[in-house]
């Protein structure tokens, strides 16, 4: 009978530990059956209660009036038992007592106050600047880099690349995503390449918690391919694998983490100590193909991660704990590049295949935390709260882009795209008003069926227009009489900052539906094209969009499909 009594009592202690953890912070479970990557930084992150980020919540100081044995009903040298099951004796009781409420007065709290909870500190989170963040960054699209021009030849490389990154937050509390795939096709080679990575920030210490490369190529033959991937969480080499070969590679694999630093941070007077980080799971999903003049390349990573923090002080009548619950980042992402060079007979009729989709789901910097101090004077308790963080946070589901396209090797026909003049984001609105907006430039990304041609354009004048009285940018389109009939899409990108906020990104709305790109379906034929706007070639035209981000005028871009570049004569002297 007294085993039995003796089992029921430890179930009984072992639930009732449970239900005051789970009370005081939902601290992210670690599961005990895959890797786990654990990593303590031993720096501490040291906060200030001067520093301008941390706000106390002081209240008049008030005068000490100090506690004495008859208050708590208690008596000199005896034994008293906290909640907590420490013991102490009414000396050291009464000493700590009077030292906390002594502190608590110079801050215009006390012990004797009805409040039992108290919110006595925060840290400034600028929710302004955040939700600016979140309704740019919604609309964030990828871009392309940068393009080389191809020297002239009949058949033409294919180049198809796209690039999306996403930074949210500030300095203290920050996640930064990002991924590419960049598909290349030569006469005797094709290529694919994807790469991924996620960070999070906190209060100054930075973890990558995984970056994915792949790169793969196929020749001619069996002999001539070639390709790797590499997986890295945590900044740890986790997988890499070379090809050589035709292959078939297909690969899952998932990680617990634990990533931590030390912490001593103020919570109104009192002083905790402890470490601070993250916890949860990452994991990744990788395959690749290799045959002749084919490649298939496929990366989706996830991230799954939440804020925790392990904290104390030295008091026995007081401690220290943490509570809320931040999701720091949970990320899903889908990455599919393939691309087939398709040999004819004959050969000016070989093509390229090519197909692209990517995806993002992303919840991050969702949530509260705050750190606490909990008094137990006998006749009460009494909770003094610094809030860490509390913000709604970023959610979005983003289709970055799906593409499907055969392509024409060989190109015996040209076209010229000239960019004559681009307005965007200016400096004021269309009432004058001043926007705090500052131009840093423009990037034009030129998407003609499976081809892009993307530049950078620094706006020197920082007023968001960009103009030439010849033309900012001619761009030379290899075309084929096999496929008279071409899409043609034009996106403008301006990079500026609003404010505090630096190197944000827009795309400019040139157009009058939902869209705010220019499309173009182009007819080399009957030399006239359809679309967002409608014309013939040799025909200068100005696309107006209809909406704006801040206030300033309607965004426009001026450009001219022509059969052959025009250059206007230079004045006269």
């Amino acid at each position: 009978m007294k085993k039995v009594f003796l089992i029921i009592t430890l179930l009984w202690l072992i639930l009732s530990i449970s239900v005051v953890s789970a009370q005081n912070f939902n601290v992210p479970q670690i599961p005990q059956n895959i890797s786990k990557i654990s990593v303590k930084l031993t720096t501490p992150v040291v906060l200030d209660a001067k520093s301008s980020k941390i706000i106390i919540i002081k209240k008049p100081p008030i005068t000490f009036k100090p506690f004495d044995y008859t208050f708590f009903k208690i008596q000199k040298s005896q034994i008293i038992t906290l909640s907590n099951g420490k013991k102490i004796t009414s000396e050291d009781f009464l000493k700590e007592i009077n030292e906390i409420e002594k502190t608590l007065n110079s801050y215009g709290y006390s012990l004797r106050d009805p409040e039992e909870e108290i919110l006595i500190q925060r840290i400034v989170i600028p929710k302004q600047n955040f939700e600016i963040q979140r309704k740019i960054f919604k609309e964030m699209i990828p871009y392309t880099p940068e393009t080389k021009e191809e020297p002239p030849k009949e058949f033409k490389n294919l180049n198809w690349e796209r690039i999306w990154e996403l930074p949210l937050g500030n300095e203290d509390f920050n996640v930064k995503v990002g991924t590419g795939l960049k598909l290349i096709g030569e006469e005797k080679k094709v290529n694919s390449n994807a790469f991924a990575y996620a960070t999070v920030g906190l209060l100054g210490k930075s973890a990558e918690l995984i970056k994915v490369e792949t790169d793969i190529g196929a020749g001619e033959n069996n002999t001539s391919q070639k390709g790797y991937t590499r997986v890295y969480i945590l900044g740890e080499k986790k997988i890499e694998e070379s090809f050589k070969t035709n292959v078939k590679y297909r690969d899952k694999s998932e990680y617990n983490v634990d990533w931590s630093f030390p912490i001593t941070c103020p919570v109104g007077p009192f002083n905790v100590s402890g470490s601070f980080g993250l916890r949860g799971k990452i994991g990744v999903e990788l395959g690749a193909v290799l045959d002749p003049l084919y490649c298939n390349g496929f990366i989706s990573p996830y991230v799954d991660t939440s804020a925790y923090a392990e904290i104390g002080l030295n008091y026995k009548v007081a401690s220290a704990g943490v509570g809320g619950e931040l999701t720091l980042l949970k990320d899903k992402l889908n990455i599919n590049g393939n691309l087939n060079l398709v040999l004819q007979n004959p050969v000016y009729n070989s093509y390229f295949q090519i197909s692209a989709k990517g995806e993002n789901e992303l919840n991050a910097l969702s949530g509260n935390l705050y750190f606490f101090v909990q008094i137990d004077y006998l006749v009460g308790k009494k909770k003094f709260k610094a809030e860490i963080y509390e913000w709604d946070g970023f959610k979005y589901s983003t289709k970055l882009f799906e593409y499907n396209s055969k392509e024409p090797a060989y190109k015996d026909k040209e076209l010229w795209l000239s960019i004559k003049e681009i307005r965007g984001l200016t400096p004021y609105s269309a009432r004058n008003e001043d926007l705090k907006i500052k131009s840093n430039s423009f990037r034009v990304i030129i998407d003609v069926g499976a081809q892009t041609y993307s530049k950078e354009f620094i706006d020197l004048d920082k007023n968001g227009i960009l103009s030439s009285r010849d033309s900012i940018w001619n761009i030379k389109i290899p075309l084929s009489s096999q496929n008279p009939q071409i899409p043609i899409k034009i996106t403008v990108q301006q990079i500026y900052s609003l404010g505090e906020l630096k190197n944000l990104t827009a795309t400019l709305d040139l157009s009058k539906d939902q869209r705010k790109e220019i499309d173009l379906f182009v007819d080399i034929n009957s030399n006239t094209f359809t679309g967002t706007i409608n014309g013939k070639i040799d025909e200068e035209k100005i696309a107006i969009g209809d909406t704006n981000y801040w206030g300033e005028r309607y965004h426009q871009l001026r450009f001219i499909l022509s059969s052959s570049l025009k250059f206007q004569p230079a004045p006269a002297k």
